[in-house]
Protein backbone atom coordinates (compact mmCIF):
# COMPACT_ATOMS: atom_id res chain seq x y z
CA UNK A 1 0.00 0.00 0.00
CA UNK A 2 1.41 3.01 -0.94
CA UNK A 3 1.28 6.63 1.37
CA UNK A 4 2.44 7.92 4.27
CA UNK A 5 -0.04 5.95 6.65
CA UNK A 6 0.60 2.34 7.14
CA UNK A 7 -2.35 0.29 7.99
CA UNK A 8 -2.03 -1.04 11.53
CA UNK A 9 -1.29 -5.11 11.91
CA UNK A 10 -4.20 -7.15 12.83
CA UNK A 11 -3.19 -7.84 16.41
CA UNK A 12 -2.19 -3.63 17.02
CA UNK A 13 -5.59 -2.99 15.80
CA UNK A 14 -7.60 -6.05 18.12
CA UNK A 15 -5.13 -4.84 20.91
CA UNK A 16 -6.55 -1.14 20.54
CA UNK A 17 -10.03 -2.60 20.90
CA UNK A 18 -9.52 -4.42 23.85
CA UNK A 19 -7.95 -1.44 25.85
CA UNK A 20 -10.66 0.82 24.49
CA UNK A 21 -13.02 -2.02 25.76
CA UNK A 22 -12.18 -2.22 29.23
CA UNK A 23 -12.06 1.11 29.42
CA UNK A 24 -15.76 1.05 28.57
CA UNK A 25 -16.43 -1.76 31.12
CA UNK A 26 -14.59 0.19 34.00
CA UNK A 27 -16.79 3.35 33.09
CA UNK A 28 -20.01 1.10 32.86
CA UNK A 29 -19.85 0.72 36.71
CA UNK A 30 -20.74 3.91 37.55
CA UNK A 31 -24.07 3.90 37.77
CA UNK A 32 -26.96 6.10 39.87
CA UNK A 33 -27.02 2.85 42.57
CA UNK A 34 -23.31 3.14 42.82
CA UNK A 35 -21.74 6.46 41.58
CA UNK A 36 -18.56 6.04 43.12
CA UNK A 37 -16.20 2.94 42.95
CA UNK A 38 -12.86 1.48 44.43
CA UNK A 39 -10.30 -0.31 42.40
CA UNK A 40 -11.41 -3.39 44.67
CA UNK A 41 -14.89 -2.79 43.63
CA UNK A 42 -13.87 -2.33 39.63
CA UNK A 43 -11.93 -5.49 39.27
CA UNK A 44 -14.75 -7.07 40.99
CA UNK A 45 -17.32 -6.07 38.81
CA UNK A 46 -15.13 -6.24 35.25
CA UNK A 47 -13.17 -8.94 35.94
CA UNK A 48 -10.20 -7.20 35.50
CA UNK A 49 -6.74 -7.43 37.51
CA UNK A 50 -5.99 -5.16 39.77
CA UNK A 51 -3.19 -3.67 37.46
CA UNK A 52 -5.18 -2.94 34.95
CA UNK A 53 -7.84 -1.41 36.36
CA UNK A 54 -5.22 1.27 38.74
CA UNK A 55 -3.66 1.77 34.65
CA UNK A 56 -6.64 2.53 33.05
CA UNK A 57 -7.95 4.91 35.99
CA UNK A 58 -5.09 6.41 35.64
CA UNK A 59 -5.46 7.68 31.98
CA UNK A 60 -9.35 8.14 32.58
CA UNK A 61 -8.20 10.47 34.99
CA UNK A 62 -5.79 12.16 33.22
CA UNK A 63 -8.55 12.62 30.52
CA UNK A 64 -10.87 14.08 33.12
CA UNK A 65 -13.21 11.14 32.33
CA UNK A 66 -13.14 10.12 35.60
CA UNK A 67 -11.66 11.90 39.13
CA UNK A 68 -11.15 10.90 42.56
CA UNK A 69 -13.10 12.52 45.42
CA UNK A 70 -11.62 11.18 47.98
CA UNK A 71 -8.59 8.60 48.17
CA UNK A 72 -9.44 5.17 47.33
CA UNK A 73 -12.67 6.51 45.38
CA UNK A 74 -13.11 7.24 42.24
CA UNK A 75 -16.65 8.57 40.00
CA UNK A 76 -17.38 9.58 36.55
CA UNK A 77 -15.75 13.29 35.97
CA UNK A 78 -16.85 16.63 34.10
CA UNK A 79 -15.40 15.71 31.15
CA UNK A 80 -17.90 12.74 30.39
CA UNK A 81 -20.41 15.10 31.66
CA UNK A 82 -19.61 17.75 28.89
CA UNK A 83 -19.48 15.80 26.19
CA UNK A 84 -22.82 14.08 26.85
CA UNK A 85 -24.31 17.70 26.36
CA UNK A 86 -23.02 17.93 22.95
CA UNK A 87 -24.74 14.81 21.86
CA UNK A 88 -27.51 16.47 19.41
CA UNK A 89 -30.04 14.61 20.31
CA UNK A 90 -29.75 15.94 23.92
CA UNK A 91 -28.63 18.85 22.78
CA UNK A 92 -31.78 19.67 21.33
CA UNK A 93 -33.88 18.99 23.85
CA UNK A 94 -32.07 20.77 26.44
CA UNK A 95 -31.99 24.36 24.20
CA UNK A 96 -35.69 24.20 23.56
CA UNK A 97 -36.44 23.08 27.49
CA UNK A 98 -34.22 25.83 29.05
CA UNK A 99 -36.50 28.74 28.07
CA UNK A 100 -40.10 26.57 29.53
CA UNK A 101 -37.84 25.63 32.68
CA UNK A 102 -37.11 28.93 33.40
CA UNK A 103 -40.74 30.11 32.91
CA UNK A 104 -41.68 26.78 35.10
CA UNK A 105 -39.08 28.14 37.85
CA UNK A 106 -39.90 31.84 38.00
CA UNK A 107 -43.65 30.31 38.65
CA UNK A 108 -42.94 28.28 41.14
CA UNK A 109 -39.59 29.36 42.96
CA UNK A 110 -38.72 25.02 43.20
CA UNK A 111 -35.89 23.14 41.91
CA UNK A 112 -36.73 22.59 37.82
CA UNK A 113 -34.78 19.31 36.21
CA UNK A 114 -34.93 18.32 32.70
CA UNK A 115 -34.59 14.12 33.08
CA UNK A 116 -33.25 11.49 30.17
CA UNK A 117 -33.39 7.69 30.53
CA UNK A 118 -30.04 6.13 30.50
CA UNK A 119 -30.18 2.21 30.51
CA UNK A 120 -31.56 1.66 34.05
CA UNK A 121 -31.08 5.00 34.98
CA UNK A 122 -32.41 8.70 35.43
CA UNK A 123 -29.77 11.27 33.79
CA UNK A 124 -30.67 14.64 35.00
CA UNK A 125 -29.20 16.70 31.99
CA UNK A 126 -30.35 19.90 33.08
CA UNK A 127 -31.68 21.87 36.55
CA UNK A 128 -32.51 24.93 37.98
CA UNK A 129 -32.43 25.92 41.26
CA UNK A 130 -32.34 29.09 43.45
CA UNK A 131 -29.84 29.59 46.03
CA UNK A 132 -31.78 28.37 49.39
CA UNK A 133 -32.79 25.44 47.45
CA UNK A 134 -29.97 24.72 45.65
CA UNK A 135 -27.88 24.82 49.08
CA UNK A 136 -29.91 22.12 50.69
CA UNK A 137 -30.62 19.68 47.81
CA UNK A 138 -27.83 18.26 46.55
CA UNK A 139 -28.26 16.04 43.35
CA UNK A 140 -26.69 13.49 41.23
CA UNK A 141 -26.04 12.83 38.24
CA UNK A 142 -28.14 9.70 37.88
CA UNK A 143 -30.60 7.93 39.84
CA UNK A 144 -31.87 4.30 39.19
CA UNK A 145 -35.37 4.69 37.13
CA UNK A 146 -37.70 3.50 39.79
CA UNK A 147 -36.80 5.74 43.13
CA UNK A 148 -38.09 9.23 41.33
CA UNK A 149 -41.40 9.70 39.63
CA UNK A 150 -39.28 11.05 36.25
CA UNK A 151 -37.56 7.49 35.95
CA UNK A 152 -41.50 5.93 36.55
CA UNK A 153 -42.87 7.66 33.68
CA UNK A 154 -40.32 6.48 31.49
CA UNK A 155 -41.03 3.10 32.39
CA UNK A 156 -44.34 3.32 32.20
CA UNK A 157 -44.12 4.26 28.55
CA UNK A 158 -41.57 1.04 27.92
CA UNK A 159 -43.36 -2.11 26.09
CA UNK A 160 -44.15 -5.01 28.79
CA UNK A 161 -41.73 -7.30 27.44
CA UNK A 162 -38.88 -4.64 27.86
CA UNK A 163 -39.76 -3.76 31.52
CA UNK A 164 -39.59 -7.31 32.57
CA UNK A 165 -36.40 -7.66 30.76
CA UNK A 166 -34.93 -4.99 32.83
CA UNK A 167 -36.81 -6.39 36.00
CA UNK A 168 -35.51 -9.35 35.70
CA UNK A 169 -32.03 -7.78 35.73
CA UNK A 170 -32.39 -5.19 38.63
CA UNK A 171 -34.68 -4.30 41.08
CA UNK A 172 -34.69 -0.57 39.64
CA UNK A 173 -35.06 0.83 42.74
CA UNK A 174 -38.59 0.60 42.87
CA UNK A 175 -40.40 0.50 46.39
CA UNK A 176 -40.98 -2.81 47.48
CA UNK A 177 -44.25 -3.07 46.93
CA UNK A 178 -43.88 -2.30 43.40
CA UNK A 179 -40.69 -4.40 42.68
CA UNK A 180 -42.57 -7.79 44.19
CA UNK A 181 -46.20 -7.25 42.39
CA UNK A 182 -45.93 -7.11 38.71
CA UNK A 183 -49.93 -6.84 38.34
CA UNK A 184 -49.84 -3.55 41.10
CA UNK A 185 -46.77 -2.14 39.38
CA UNK A 186 -48.51 -2.31 36.04
CA UNK A 187 -51.52 -0.84 37.35
CA UNK A 188 -49.79 1.79 38.64
CA UNK A 189 -47.56 2.38 35.40
CA UNK A 190 -51.08 2.78 33.53
CA UNK A 191 -52.13 4.96 36.14
CA UNK A 192 -49.02 7.03 35.13
CA UNK A 193 -49.08 6.58 31.72
CA UNK A 194 -53.01 7.69 31.69
CA UNK A 195 -52.70 11.02 33.85
CA UNK A 196 -49.21 12.18 31.83
CA UNK A 197 -48.30 12.89 35.36
CA UNK A 198 -46.07 11.26 38.14
CA UNK A 199 -45.64 11.76 41.62
CA UNK A 200 -43.22 10.64 44.57
CA UNK A 201 -43.71 11.03 47.95
CA UNK A 202 -41.97 8.56 50.05
CA UNK A 203 -42.20 9.15 53.64
CA UNK A 204 -39.59 10.84 55.33
CA UNK A 205 -37.74 11.92 51.66
CA UNK A 206 -36.68 15.20 51.95
CA UNK A 207 -37.97 15.97 48.63
CA UNK A 208 -41.15 14.83 46.37
CA UNK A 209 -41.15 15.19 43.08
CA UNK A 210 -43.63 15.72 40.22
CA UNK A 211 -42.95 14.72 36.81
CA UNK A 212 -44.17 15.08 33.30
CA UNK A 213 -43.62 13.56 30.07
CA UNK A 214 -41.87 15.22 26.90
CA UNK A 215 -42.44 13.67 23.71
CA UNK A 216 -40.85 14.15 20.51
CA UNK A 217 -42.36 14.15 16.59
CA UNK A 218 -43.66 10.86 17.06
CA UNK A 219 -45.25 10.75 19.81
CA UNK A 220 -41.89 8.46 21.65
CA UNK A 221 -41.26 9.66 24.62
CA UNK A 222 -37.82 12.07 24.84
CA UNK A 223 -37.59 13.14 28.19
CA UNK A 224 -39.39 14.07 31.29
CA UNK A 225 -39.54 17.45 33.40
CA UNK A 226 -39.85 17.71 36.86
CA UNK A 227 -40.04 19.81 40.05
CA UNK A 228 -38.63 18.86 42.69
CA UNK A 229 -40.49 20.09 46.13
CA UNK A 230 -39.95 19.76 49.91
CA UNK A 231 -42.86 18.24 51.42
CA UNK A 232 -44.36 21.10 53.42
CA UNK A 233 -44.54 22.83 49.47
CA UNK A 234 -46.07 20.40 47.82
CA UNK A 235 -49.18 20.70 45.81
CA UNK A 236 -49.70 17.99 43.95
CA UNK A 237 -52.19 19.38 41.81
CA UNK A 238 -51.13 22.65 41.49
CA UNK A 239 -47.27 22.11 40.72
CA UNK A 240 -49.18 18.96 38.53
CA UNK A 241 -50.66 21.75 36.24
CA UNK A 242 -47.57 24.24 35.80
CA UNK A 243 -45.36 21.08 35.03
CA UNK A 244 -47.34 19.33 32.52
CA UNK A 245 -48.45 22.42 31.03
CA UNK A 246 -44.56 23.35 30.50
CA UNK A 247 -43.49 19.55 29.30
CA UNK A 248 -46.73 20.33 26.59
CA UNK A 249 -44.92 23.77 25.65
CA UNK A 250 -41.43 21.46 25.44
CA UNK A 251 -43.00 18.56 23.52
CA UNK A 252 -44.75 21.30 20.40
CA UNK A 253 -41.44 23.00 20.66
CA UNK A 254 -39.70 19.27 19.70
CA UNK A 255 -42.57 19.05 17.06
CA UNK A 256 -45.04 16.73 18.91
CA UNK A 257 -48.76 16.52 18.03
CA UNK A 258 -51.62 16.32 20.26
CA UNK A 259 -51.47 12.83 20.93
CA UNK A 260 -53.24 11.77 24.23
CA UNK A 261 -52.15 9.76 27.10
CA UNK A 262 -53.65 7.00 25.74
CA UNK A 263 -52.44 7.07 22.24
CA UNK A 264 -48.93 6.67 23.34
CA UNK A 265 -49.55 3.23 25.65
CA UNK A 266 -47.14 1.05 24.34
CA UNK A 267 -47.95 -2.46 23.19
Amino acid sequence: MSGDFAEPEMGETEERRSVLGRAFDILDCFTGAEPEQTIAGLCDRTGLPPATVHRLLAVLVERGAVERPSRGTYRLGMHLWRLGWGVPAARVVRDVARAHMVDLYSATGEIVVLGSRVDDDLLMVDQIAGRSSGNAWHSTRRVPLGTVAPGLLHLAHLPVPELRGLLAATSLGLPAELAGNEFLLLQTLAGIRRDGIAVTRNPGARWHWIAAPIFGREGELRSTLSLVVSPERLNPAGHGRLVAQAARNVSRGLGAGALRGADRAPA
